[in-house]
């Protein structure tokens, strides 16, 4: 009924440990690289702290335990925008006295608003937590200077950095990281994926299994080539773009247009962990420790300050795209940027 997270397991014992201990802190931050199995080891943790038998490893046969699982505990709250379909984490999930419209989940506030039904604890997940806006955050910020006896809330995400600094001071962060590639290789495999691509998405991902997932889903293979044949020459920027879209991939969002920027979002993202890649490797980083090692090596003749102002574009981009501007223009522009980053201005169709 709860799987134990592969590698996590540890760490979350320790929190038990402290729960019983009345000493845990009343607001966590899961972070790490994504699809590391930080969300599935919350959630482990919260079942072993309602668990009719916790704080410890959940039974799974309790009624605490199989409401948790039904998802009808009455002391536990989510708040997930995959699962919502959302790009963001609006006010309105946060603080009940929020202008915009109640969601039908509720909001943070309210529940944090009852006592506990069963036990001692509340707990609360914000996974992604770094989707909230800005208003979120600001409303977020209360409930964490004031906390109530009793409440646990874990924030999970893999861009600490873009949490407020005063949320980040909140709350105590635990470091979650990836699988060894050669276990994360393992795993697809078993899931059934060829092994040369199981190979390519498990060093790729970071030793993230999870991560690795959403790349095969998105099509980043493909996309991978298609940024190598634009920074080589072998592809026109604009034909590069234009062959981005046809490529087949599931990203989120519930309209057309949220799609068009979600995978807008990916392949710029891509660029970026390519360009941070080639920074490493031109510091003097071994390849084959690094995910993107040998994509990015065709980066580093270019030098340093073409690097930086490539970096300066996509930037600009990823910005423009958060901002909601036409995702098939940026796309174009962070493709021109992208092959800008190649000395050879050799571009043939």
């Amino acid at each position: 009924m709860f799987v134990e997270p592969l590698v996590h397991g540890d760490t979350v014992r320790r929190l038990w440990r402290a729960a019983q201990l009345s000493r845990l802190p009343h607001a966590l931050l899961f972070e790490g690289p994504e699809g590391v199995g930080k969300s599935l080891a919350a959630r482990w943790f919260v079942a072993g702290l309602l668990c009719a038998e916790g704080p410890g490893e959940p039974c799974g046969v309790c009624g605490p335990c199989k409401r948790l699982a039904s998802g009808n505990h009455p002391d536990f709250f989510a708040i997930d925008p995959v699962a919502e379909n959302v790009e963001q984490i609006p006010v309105a999930r946060i603080s009940a006295r929020s202008k915009g419209d109640v969601p039908p989940e509720g909001s943070l506030e309210e529940f944090l608003g009852l006592c506990p039904m069963e036990g001692s604890w509340r707990c609360v997940l914000v996974r992604m937590s770094h989707r909230m806006n800005t208003s979120a955050q600001n409303a977020l910020l209360k409930t964490l200077e004031e906390p109530r006896p009793g409440t646990v809330l874990l924030l999970e995400t893999n861009l600490a950095a873009r949490l407020l600094p005063t949320i980040r001071s909140r709350c105590i962060r635990i470091r979650m990281g990836g699988l060894p590639v050669e276990e994360a290789h393992a795993i697809l495999a078993e899931r059934g994926l060829e092994a040369g691509e199981a190979e390519l998405l498990a060093r790729w991902s970071g030793g993230s299994p999870g991560r690795a997932l959403v790349f095969q889903r998105r099509g980043v293979i493909p996309l991978v080539r298609t940024l190598e044949a634009a920074l080589s020459g072998k592809l026109a920027p604009l034909r590069a773009a234009a062959h981005i879209w046809d490529l087949e991939g599931e990203f989120p969002g519930k309209t057309p247009a949220a799609k068009a920027r979600g995978r807008a979002r990916f392949a710029l993202d891509l660029m970026l962990d390519l360009l941070a890649d080639a920074e490493k490797l031109d510091a003097g980083i071994d390849p084959l420790r690094l995910p993107f090692g040998e994509v990015a090596r065709p980066l580093l003749p270019r030098g340093i300050e073409a690097r930086r102002r490539t970096l300066e574009a996509l930037l600009a981009c990823r910005s423009d795209i958060d901002r909601n501007l036409a995702p098939e223009g940026v796309l174009e522009r962070s493709l021109l940027a992208w092959a800008g980053a190649e000395r050879r201005a050799r571009v043939s169709h």
